[in-house]
């Protein structure tokens, strides 16, 4: 049997991904099928987590608590702006960005499908004397950045969630 050439190349770049733990991204099902964001619901934070879950899972965002088999509970979300290093003149050349997330997935009742997690993004970014007008621009998109990246780790965290059982009270 005989391989093309362009077969070959595609399973020579496909192959090294396969051990990785690569996967497209794509639909999942999680163990409950209702969901309450208990985060600010005005933030694009939270509007990019709901349209995450929405096109991605089997889940519907519900308006309470009450109403959900599962309640996502935004801990903490924070950002830091930290100067790394400064240029000749003594101002500040470069930064460190950082997003902070803190959350937790549990039952309305509190049995917890994940733990409290924290995730960190960091990203360094340098400013250009000459490019003064666009410091705040490259800075916005760059927590931009972070927030998606962020957004999408909390969904395969949650993605990950176990089933739990509940026992009724007495």
């Amino acid at each position: 049997m005989s391989f093309s050439r362009r077969s070959l190349l595609t399973a020579a770049a496909v192959l090294p991904l396969a051990g990785c733990g690569f996967r497209l991204r794509g639909r999942f099902t999680l163990p409950f099928d209702t969901i309450y964001l208990d985060m600010n619901r005005n933030t694009p934070f939270t509007a990019r987590i709901a349209r995450l879950l929405r096109a991605g899972s089997n889940v519907a965002i519900v308006e309470t608590p009450e109403n959900a088999q599962a309640v996502m509970k935004l801990l903490r979300q924070s950002r830091e702006r930290n100067i790394i290093s400064y240029n000749a003149d003594g101002e500040a050349r470069e930064y460190e960005l950082k997003y902070v997330v803190q959350f937790r997935l549990s039952t309305p009742r509190g049995t917890q499908y994940l733990p409290d997690t924290t995730l960190v993004a960091v990203r360094e970014i340098t400013y250009d004397d000459d490019d003064y007008l666009s410091r705040d621009n490259e800075e916005a998109r760059v927590i931009n950045e972070m927030q998606a990246d962020l957004a999408t780790q909390i969904i395969r965290r949650i993605e990950r969630a176990q089933p739990v059982t509940e026992e009724e009270p007495l």
